[in-house]
Parts: structure tokens; sequence; C-alpha cells
């Protein structure tokens, strides 16, 4: 049994919580947040430990794994100290909000022999392996990604790393996932169609986003952090002689829903495929996804 620790007890490290407690090979023994009211509210809804001290719990040597759901801000401060300690690590994207920093994760964690995986959730929803599906063996021409959020939380947006690291991030990795191959041209529209209230705070809420692919696929994004019918989540994929829509594979009832609703039953599943990995899970596929974010921002910036 691996006794775990989550950090960051928001909606998403609740979720985290939940799947530990359902998987057989794991048992959530304590729970960490730097509101220590929400800790101890979270650690008797779960009836685990938690403590006002990180350190406490970090030396606890029984406890082997760490998942992190905390804001992208605090990243790089619980990664270093987790692999100091020889922990095993399940990161949510983005990993860091510095760049600079990811060769230098990833040099440590094979310097460690850390077991580290990231939490690309989407590559597990219903919806989106049934698009892997039926385009096996297809030529793809065109994949258009929507998402359209009800929550515009601007103070949210900006502690994980704005609009293209925190909602742009899982998009941009199952463009590449779903084309087998990586953009070779990026053209971003932004700064134009964007409000003030975001750009004063040096982010974005809306974005249309091309990216021409190196194997000819043409990606195309729309972004937005408002949506007046709750939110909008689709990809479509049009190729000679086909098209799919991966609402018509989704939950019904869910398709307005906030995703941590939808796609609740997909951090269960990537967390449980980590745990069966022996090596660093979905590690290099984030590095591509955290350096086309980076791109992306520069691009939008310099619009």
């Amino acid at each position: 049994m691996i006794k775990s620790c989550v950090i960051g007890l928001s909606t998403i490290g609740q979720i985290h919580c939940e799947s530990l407690l359902k998987l057989k090979k794991t048992s959530l023994s304590y729970v960490f947040d730097k509101n220590y009211k929400l800790s101890r509210k979270i650690s008797k809804k779960f009836k685990c430990k938690t403590s006002n001290n990180f350190n406490i719990i970090l030396k606890k040597k029984n406890i082997d794994l760490f998942v992190i759901a905390s804001p992208t801000s605090t990243h790089d401060f619980y990664i270093m100290k987790l692999i100091k300690s020889k922990k095993i690590i399940y990161c949510e994207k983005p990993i860091t909000m510095n760049n600079k920093n990811l060769d230098k994760i990833k040099r440590l964690i094979k310097r460690n022999k850390i077991k580290f995986g990231v939490g690309l959730n989407r590559r597990f929803a219903k919806e989106y392996i049934s698009l892997k599906h039926k385009i096996k063996k297809k030529k793809v021409e065109t994949i258009q990604i929507i998402s359209k959020s009800a929550n515009h939380n601007l103070n949210l947006s900006i502690r994980n790393g704005g609009l293209f690291f925190d909602k742009g991030y899982h998009f941009f990795d199952l463009a590449c996932w779903l084309s087998n191959s990586l953009p070779k041209r990026i053209i971003v529209i932004s700064k134009s169609i964007s409000k003030d209230n975001f750009l004063n705070k040096g982010d974005f809420s809306d974005a249309i986003i091309n990216m021409k692919f190196k194997n000819g696929t043409n990606v195309e994004f729309l972004f937005s952090r408002k949506c007046a019918v709750g939110n909008i989540e689709v990809i479509k994929i049009y190729g000679k002689g086909f098209f799919y829509n991966s609402d018509n594979y989704a939950v019904k009832k869910n398709l307005s829903m906030d995703f941590s609703i939808r796609h609740k039953e997909s951090y269960l599943k990537c967390l449980k495929e980590f745990l069966e990995k022996k090596r660093p899970f979905l590690l290099n596929q984030s590095l591509i996804a955290q350096k086309i974010c980076a791109k992306v921002l520069k691009k939008a910036v310099v619009e």
C-alpha cells in the first residue's frame, strides 16, 4: 500500500483525495494546504491527518507519494523539496511557472531516479480517447479546439500561469497527441480581443491561435474566459471523407458542466496509469506542451 499526501486542497486537490481512496494501491494519509483551516476541514472530510508545517509531513518516512495540486506558483518549491527527499511525485500541470527551470527539474528527476508524473488527464477523457481511436490510420487535415469557461476568476488565472499555461496547456498537448506531430508555425491573436482587466494584470481573457504542424495538420484554437451558456469544450476533427465531434462521445448531461465534473473520471484514470508505470509518466509530453505555452505567450505579448 502506497501512503500518500495531497498538497493543495482546492477542487482538483480534493478530486485527487477521492481518487487515492478509490485506488487499491494507495491510501490517503495526509493532506496539506497553506490555509490550515482548510487543511483541517478536508482532513476531517477524508478521515486523514494534516499539519500546519509541511516539513513535518515531508519527514514522515512512510509517506511515499505526494500529489501536487497547489497553485502553479508554488510548484517549484514543493518539487525541489520532494526530489531532495526522494519521494514519488505526481504534479498537476503546469510543472513550473518558470520555463528556465524545466531542464533543471528534468535533470534532477533523472539523476535522483525519481518517479515523476504529470496530470495530463484530458488524454484519459472518454470523448478524446474515442476521437483518438476514430482517426487511427486516417489523414487528419484540420483540428478545431474550442474552450470557453463560465468561471473567469482573474486572480485564479494569474496564479496558475495565465490563459495559455492554465487553460491552453491541456489543449496544446491534446493537439500534439491527436495529430501525432509538433507545431512548426504559430499565429496568435489575443491582445486585441482580450478584456482590459486581464490585460492590466498581464494576462489574456481570449485568444485565437492557429498552428501548422510538421505533418501538415492545421490546428485552430479558440479560448475564452467568458461563456454565456456554462462551459464549452469541444474538439472537431476534419479529413477527406470524415468529420468527428467530441461532443458525440461525451456524457450529454455533462457537456456544459465545469471540467472538474465533466472530466472527473479522467483524473482517476490518469493517476492510476501513473502508479502502474515505472518510468517518468508524461514528463516529456508535458515539457513539450509547456514550451508551446511559452511560445504562444511570447507571440501574444508582441501582437
